[in-house]
């Protein structure tokens, strides 16, 4: 009878493991003994899991927002208290309210420094930026240009205003965000005022994206400069990097009427955009003639429609008013000043 030299003797493994080591040989006289034999315990390999998929970037949130509207608004200038804003609210002409947002002090409320309604240096106001916004939309009619003044009322009231993105949206009220982010004529050696744009226009991109962008200069509207054309290219490669389209450039009226052209030229170069003519609550009214150079240059570029006033323009019942306004921004300037030199300091 032949016998192999060797034999070899294994046992299955259970499904799903292998057993390593655990083959053992043993010779013809040996077999009765296999049983006997002593192995080594088996050492079990458990397969490895496959390896995870990266996770997938996450979604941007998607808000809506109102269309942007036609230039041609009747607006309501930096309504940046109560009574400004009843006032604006309750004038069936009115059909968009311009209003500027700071980090300030409630009235009444201490110390506590919070979104208001505000423009510096005058930083206390009876109207936080939440009630406003509370107020715009129990109306539901009008547009909104939020002017904001530092960084940190831009961060810490856009996730407010995306959250009620849809019922403006639902009203049909359009919403700008504005800065200056860029010095312009008459203080472009004077950075004071000018947000950083790049974090302006990520954090509107992060927290409100698609809401319309309004972008301006810092400029000294009764100065002697104009808007050049290093102005408005560096506008341009700012909307050409961020791939920004459909942006109101805020520009000063009287700054605008000394020299034209550049701003035309910024207008061919961002498709959909728009210009919106400004005087400052401080400023005085526009003299009519002004006003008409203006126009007559709109219409000489052809740009007239793409073109929109947020203006005071000089006549008889708008001479009270304006002194009215300049008494009381002494007065409120005069009030801040004493504020700040008699508020509690921090104790080192």
């Amino acid at each position: 009878m032949f016998f192999p030299s060797k034999l070899a003797v294994s046992w299955p493994a259970p499904p799903g493991l292998w057993l390593l080591g655990l083959h053992q040989t043993a010779l013809p006289s040996q077999l009765g003994q296999a049983a006997q034999v002593a192995v080594q315990p088996p050492v079990l390999e458990v397969p490895k899991a496959p390896p995870k998929l990266p996770r997938a970037p996450k979604a941007p949130k998607r808000l809506h927002w109102a269309p942007l509207p036609s230039p041609e608004q009747v607006w309501a200038h930096s309504c940046v208290s109560k009574k400004k804003l009843e006032t604006a609210l309750q004038d069936p002409t009115v059909t968009a309210i311009e209003v500027d947002v700071a980090m300030g002090y409630f009235t009444g409320s201490g110390d506590e420094v919070v979104p208001v309604m505000a423009h510096p240096p005058i930083l206390t106001s009876d109207l936080t930026f939440e009630d406003f916004l509370e107020e715009l939309i129990r109306d539901g009619r009008r547009h909104v240009k939020f002017d904001f003044k530092d960084l940190e009322a831009v961060r810490r009231c856009l996730p407010l205003l995306a959250q009620h993105s849809g019922e403006l949206a639902a009203n049909g009220q359009a919403v700008w965000l504005n800065a200056d982010v860029l010095p312009g004529p008459g203080l472009r050696r004077w950075s004071g005022g000018v947000l950083n744009a790049e974090e302006f226009l990520r954090t509107a991109e992060e927290q409100c994206p698609g809401a319309h962008l309004s972008l301006g200069w810092k400029a000294n509207p009764v100065g002697s400069e104009a808007y050049n054309e290093a102005d408005c290219r560096a506008m341009a490669d700012l909307c050409r990097h961020h791939a920004k389209q459909n942006v109101v450039f805020a520009v000063a009226a009287r700054t605008a009427a000394k020299n034209f052209e550049p701003l035309a030229a910024l207008l061919a170069q961002v498709p959909g955009s728009q210009l919106l003519f400004w005087t400052g609550a401080w400023e005085p009214p526009l003299l009519q003639t002004t006003l008409r150079t203006l126009h007559r240059q709109l219409q000489q570029h052809d740009v007239l429609q793409r073109c929109g006033f947020d203006c005071k323009v000089l006549e008889p019942r708008h001479v009270y008013s304006f002194m009215t306004s300049i008494i009381t921004l002494l007065a409120d300037t005069g009030n801040a000043l004493l504020r700040s030199m008699f508020a509690p300091r921090p104790s080192c």
